[in-house]
């Protein structure tokens, strides 16, 4: 994939997540995992790395 291809899946799958349209297919097969606990109010948390994933952000 190039960067072109890459920023359109991106996009593409941020339009399914605004339409709440995502499928589990969609989230598989991920290598790790980006979070953002702060925007809940949180001062603290433990992110939990979801097999077979091998790293959280």
């Amino acid at each position: 994939m190039n960067y072109a291809e890459i920023e359109r899946t991106i996009n593409q799958y941020g339009e399914k997540a605004k339409k709440g349209s995502l499928a589990i297919e969609d989230m598989d097969g991920g290598t790790f995992t980006i979070s953002n606990g702060g925007v809940f109010g949180s001062l603290f948390g433990t992110p939990i790395i979801n097999p077979p994933q091998s790293a959280i952000l």
